[in-house]
């Protein structure tokens, strides 16, 4: 035997995302934001950094990915782009000599991966807090603005203004 079914009210789901959207919207003129948004807004400034600087497109994915497979190493690969003998004995000869090369080089190569990826750390994290600073800038002024609208709104009940000294 079926039981009787009881029929729920329908759900007005573009009306409710609707209101979503206005509640967001809302949000945002107050400069009220997510950290998911902001971490948005911190990368869309980063690419508008690098395109005025004219950085190739794919390293700047590369810097703004997770691995750090874009900075300098100090196990390169010996080739040459020449064909014949001649090309394998300057192969053999690099790599007879890359020892030698490398007691010199290693631990500046080194030096300057740590500090390129010190640098691009604190670039990441300054464009994160320079833009989280601006919402939060935005929201305060949006704050201030409303209070002296209230402010204005409100007649003056102890009489005429006195200048504050």
């Amino acid at each position: 035997m079926e039981e009787p079914r009881t029929e729920e009210p329908a759900i007005d789901v573009v009306r409710i995302m609707k209101e979503i959207r206005e509640s967001i919207q809302r949000k945002r003129e107050q400069g009220i934001y997510t950290d998911e948004e902001i971490e948005e807004m911190a990368r869309v400034r980063f690419r508008a950094f690098a395109e005025g600087a004219l950085i190739d497109e794919r390293l700047l994915d590369r810097l703004l990915g997770p691995s750090h497979d874009w900075n300098v190493a100090s196990d390169y690969l010996i080739r040459s782009h020449r064909t014949g003998p001649a090309a394998a004995v300057l192969v053999l000869a690099k790599k007879i000599v890359r020892p030698f090369v490398r007691l010199y080089t290693d631990h500046i190569i080194d030096r300057q991966t740590q500090l390129n990826q010190y640098m691009v750390h604190l670039l990441h994290d300054a464009i994160r807090e320079i833009t989280r600073l601006q919402v939060e800038v935005t929201a305060l002024r949006t704050r201030c603005e409303s209070l002296e609208r209230e402010r204005e709104a409100r007649p003056f009940a102890g009489g005429p203004e006195r200048p504050v000294a």
